[in-house]
């Protein structure tokens, strides 16, 4: 009787959600993306046969790199920098742009940085269902960051309405939680974030914002249950930028 007995095998890596995978231009947090761009590499073969040939072999040797476009869906919501967006090929100017995953993929902290122009903008509507196709050059060496920038610090970001009322995130302000929900009073027209980060640069939106010190005056979509959606970024040379969600809602009831 032979008995072979197979080679056993474990699993140690885990797959990898890219849910959350965020697009910045210029530092600005566009929005959320689906499908991420492969950011593929070619390189330019030349045929160097008649300065390099051992017994009648045809060399080659690799010379330009080539990137594919780097080609993504990003969600639309309608924010001013969303529309800026679509304005923005006519300027054919050249920004950096960062594809951030999820805090928590794989240990957290990846973001590939590139430079580039854009290529091809397009709002696309898939019924109910609308997004931005965006193609963009790729204009340097495509090199992952896995180092995770600091981001905000205590005591984060405070949100006051139009009247200095404060308004109270949920779930509570912290360094590692990205995404809240704010409900605001019917009567406000607009809020001011205040953020604080002892490194990097912060963003409420496009702005760029002193840590401890209010941002602009933030106009609100009106009507109950509206939501406007309002980024923080902290962003640090050579790290992966932390990006905060705000979703306010709109609320039904006026300030007491």
């Amino acid at each position: 009787l032979f008995i072979q007995v197979g080679e056993i095998k474990t699993m140690t890596d885990e797959i990898q959600s890219t849910l959350g995978t965020n697009i910045l231009m210029d530092g600005i947090a566009l929005g959320e993306i689906y499908d991420p761009p492969t950011l593929g590499a070619n390189g330019e073969e030349i045929d160097t046969t008649a300065q390099n040939n051992v017994d009648g072999v045809k060399t080659k040797l690799i010379g330009l790199i080539d990137h594919d476009n780097a080609t993504f869906n990003l969600k639309y919501n309608g924010s001013t920098q969303q529309n800026n967006l679509l304005a923005e090929i006519y300027d054919r100017e050249m920004h950096t742009w960062s594809m951030v995953f999820p805090p928590d993929f794989h240990s957290g902290g990846h973001s590939f940085p590139w430079s580039g122009q854009i290529q091809s903008a397009k709002l696309v509507h898939e019924g109910a269902i609308a997004h931005i196709e965006l193609a963009t050059t790729v204009n340097n060496k495509m090199a992952p960051i896995t180092t995770l920038g600091a981001g905000l610090t205590s005591t984060f970001f405070t949100i006051a309405d139009d009247d200095s009322n404060a308004l109270t995130p949920s779930p509570a302000a912290a360094a590692a939680v990205y995404e809240y929900a704010v409900e605001a009073y019917a009567d406000n027209t607009s809020i001011a974030i205040t953020p604080t980060a002892t490194a990097g640069t912060i963003r409420v939106n496009d702005t760029i914002v002193a840590s401890g010190a209010a941002s602009a005056a933030i106009p609100l979509n009106t009507g109950t249950g509206a939501v406007t959606m309002v980024s923080i970024t902290v962003t640090e040379l050579n790290k992966t930028p932390r990006i905060y969600w705000l979703r306010v809602y709109f609320g039904p009831t006026n300030h007491q």
